[in-house]
């Protein structure tokens, strides 16, 4: 027989319990649920009655301190291991030297207790499907596998698993993926990472495009899921009133890295310019195809794509490119001597796996999210779940792992981005690294204007 609970049937059992629960409220005498409180208390713990809050706790089940075992906090992932998308398996061996770090000096240390954080993970190769059997062997029908489920790769990856995680008031934080959907509220218990919005790239180079090339005319790769209709609308919607045209989108298949017929299409098309947002090896590959065809257009890529990996790839043919991002290029020797800089390094070369490549952006990426992760557990007054999330939504000018100089990490229950800030750059293939452009763009807190309504609410 088949035991799994469905989402129906949990929500018919959250419903009965809340029912039996407001009975026996009213035989007790109390004439208000406070709720919430610490993991002992019940439900996901640090939620309802607290001025703010984010996540209301008090219809969840009674696991707010599940995943916490024998001083270990247990986290569960899910993402590409394996297959044409498994160069996004490196973000994870930044995250896991540095746990391994504090691990080795005794854990992280939460309301005067410390504890060891374990990471489960198995691959999906990028299929969303996989991903929701991954996190549902790892997290349990009931939510009591894991704690929280940290750096999901991918938008359509984490929106198959969301519904279920909101519904067990499981955490799902650090979603590696700058989609603006992180920010709609029906799904508290899921929020994005330091991966600025996909449509604040797009406003980035927008904004660069007005000021240096005004009467642009382009051709937009994207990938045909939210990933990439979040570049498409959101550029389109920053070029409005100006003189930039869009001459024609292309989309291709995620796992496709086949792209040549599309690129010679964009050229035809008349484009001087090539926003390509395209990611893996789909992006190298429209590169190469477009330096093939003679194609000399302004280009500019997703920040998915600037790993030292996929540049490598494309060669020259990346030389000029522009991107955004906001975190420190370890191949770049003007963060040689930066202290930040050297204790990535030092921490790669003493807990790395043997395969990790510290010259990796996206390994830098990864590491950043594990440092921001323990800086938050530490200044947790009560650890469970509701505690967690609602933190995760009023953070104060953070800083750490390798965020540029300058790059904030801000949010508010009004603000569910957790990193606004980018910095443009531009590659230079013969150095192999990527350099400033210009200062940091702050947009901070404007995400939602930025954004069209039904990338957010979809």
């Amino acid at each position: 027989m088949d035991t799994k609970r469905t989402p129906r049937l949990r929500r018919t059992l959250v419903l009965l319990l809340a029912l039996v629960a407001l009975v026996a409220a009213s035989c007790s005498g109390r004439s208000e649920d406070t709720g919430g409180g610490g993991g002992s208390d019940g439900g996901g713990g640090g939620g309802d009655g607290e001025s703010g809050a984010v996540v209301d706790t008090a219809d969840c089940p009674d696991t707010g301190t599940a995943g916490i075992e024998d001083g270990t906090i247990k986290l569960a992932s899910s993402f590409p291991q394996s297959g044409l998308t498994a160069a996004f398996a490196q973000i994870s061996k930044g995250y896991l030297a540095y746990f391994d770090k504090v691990n080795a000096d005794g854990g992280v240390e939460v309301a005067g207790k410390k504890y060891k954080i374990e990471v489960v993970s198995k691959d999906d190769e990028y299929k969303p499907a996989t991903t929701a059997q991954n996190i549902e062997s790892e997290v349990g029908t009931d939510g009591t596998g894991a704690f929280a489920v940290f750096n999901v790769v991918g938008t359509a990856n984490n929106v198959a698993i969301r519904d279920d995680l909101n519904e067990l008031c499981v955490p799902n934080i650090f979603a590696a993926t700058g989609s603006p959907v992180w920010g709609n509220t029906s799904y508290p218990w899921t929020i994005g990472s330091t991966l600025a919005p996909y449509t604040v790239e797009a406003k980035a180079f927008a904004d660069y495009l007005k000021e240096n090339k005004p009467d642009a005319k382009v051709g937009m790769l994207v990938q045909n899921d939210d990933f990439g209709k979040a570049y498409e609308e959101g550029f389109k919607q920053q070029i409005e009133g100006s003189d930039i045209t869009v001459t024609q989108v292309k989309t291709y298949e995620a796992g496709t890295d086949e792209v040549t017929s599309e690129v010679t299409s964009l050229k035809a098309s008349g484009a001087d310019t090539f926003f390509n947002g395209a990611t893996l090896l789909a992006c190298p590959n429209a590169l190469n195809a477009a330096s093939d065809q003679g194609w000399d257009a302004v280009t500019f890529v997703s920040g998915t794509c600037i790993s030292k990996t996929l540049m490598g790839i494309a060669g020259e043919a990346a030389d000029g490119v522009f991107a955004t991002t906001n975190i420190k290029d370890p191949l770049n020797p003007a963060f040689a001597d930066d202290p930040a800089m050297k204790e990535y390094n030092e921490t790669l070369a003493e807990y790395g796996a043997d395969d990790v490549d510290p010259e990796n952006g996206i390994v830098a990426y990864g590491y950043t999210q594990g440092a921001l992760l323990v800086e938050i557990l530490e200044s947790l007054d009560t650890l469970d779940r509701g505690s967690l999330m609602n933190k995760m939504y009023d953070l104060k000018d953070m800083t750490g792992g390798l965020l540029l100089d300058g790059v904030e990490v801000n949010t508010s229950p009004d603000d569910r981005f957790l990193a606004e800030d980018v910095q443009m750059i531009q590659y230079n293939a013969a150095n192999k690294y990527f350099e400033n452009v210009g200062d940091v763009l702050d947009f901070e807190g404007t995400t939602p204007d930025i954004t069209p309504e039904d990338l957010i609410e979809s």
